[in-house]
């Protein structure tokens, strides 16, 4: 069996589809710092579909009760974070038909496990002392995104190694072992094929060995993801990986207890989120 050939991956990356202009513009204007909220609006503006989601999403439960009716509250409201990545979960959702049976996953579930991420991240940024950043959301739906770029190339020989590799060790050891790379550094190279922020690239790149990117992002991409794990009953990940939790908790001054606290209000707000992802 032969391992998967790195220029292979990368050029896949880049030939991924190129996210939406919409998704790009916004970018563009996010990377200014003083950006206008009536750049934004007008670009937003330009994507029915997308205005849409963000009116839906502005006005759940998730953002408070006082319901907006406009483009620029809606935008207002959610913030650069929520915006940029709704705009982009067009280009992250699998297509049905995918086989990625050899990560233990379907579409579906991979879809589910990737906004969960995302609800929790979300809880964490606004109820937690760390100041992750505005691209937090957005590296919360994309860090297992290379899943979906490795599926397109591997072989029924390839799933069988990944199976049989060691069950003692991390997800992430047993992708090098057996395919010589592991999804998260794919998804590193598809965000940055798609131009997104260096910390954002990085954060991706490192969630599972956050001390290689110690950076609050990174951290809470590694505790939000192992958060996930956690109410997915997934104790066997929980357990190989509980090291990294211990250290990001410690980086970003989070105690068990607060921990809990961000599982259980994700619980209540993840179906909503799911419904503005769709």
């Amino acid at each position: 069996m032969s391992l998967l050939n790195h220029e292979t991956l990368v050029q896949t990356a880049y030939d991924l589809p190129p996210l939406p202009q919409t998704v790009t513009q916004l970018s563009d204007l996010f990377a200014d710092p003083n950006y206008q909220l009536r750049d934004v609006v007008r670009a937003v503006s330009l994507d029915s579909s997308l205005a849409g989601k963000l009116l839906r999403l502005a006005n759940s439960a998730v953002y408070g009760s006082r319901r907006v009716g406009s483009t620029i509250e809606a935008v207002a409201r959610l913030g650069s974070g929520a915006v940029r990545s709704i705009s982009i979960a067009s280009s992250a959702r699998p297509k049905h038909d995918l086989d990625l049976s050899a990560f233990g996953l379907t579409p579906d579930t991979y879809w589910k496990h990737s906004v969960t991420v995302l609800t929790l991240a979300d809880v964490m940024a606004t109820h937690g002392p760390a100041k992750y950043g505005d691209d937090f959301p957005t590296a919360a739906l994309l860090h297992d995104f290379g899943k979906l770029v490795l599926s397109r190339h591997l072989t029924p020989e390839h799933s069988e190694a990944l199976q049989r590799r060691n069950p003692e060790l991390s997800a992430v050891r047993r992708e090098e072992l057996a395919l010589s790379v592991n999804h998260a550094e794919v998804t590193a190279v598809v965000a940055q094929a798609w131009n997104l922020p260096d910390d954002l690239v990085r954060a991706v790149q490192h969630h599972h060995n956050p001390t290689a990117f110690d950076h609050p992002m990174c951290h809470g991409l590694n505790i939000a993801n192992q958060l996930a794990w956690q109410l997915e009953s997934r104790n066997a990940e929980l357990e190989r990986e509980s090291a990294s939790r211990a250290t990001s908790m410690a980086a970003l001054g989070l105690t068990a207890e607060q921990c809990d606290e961000v599982l259980e209000m994700g619980v209540v707000r993840l179906q909503e989120t799911l419904d503005a992802y769709s």
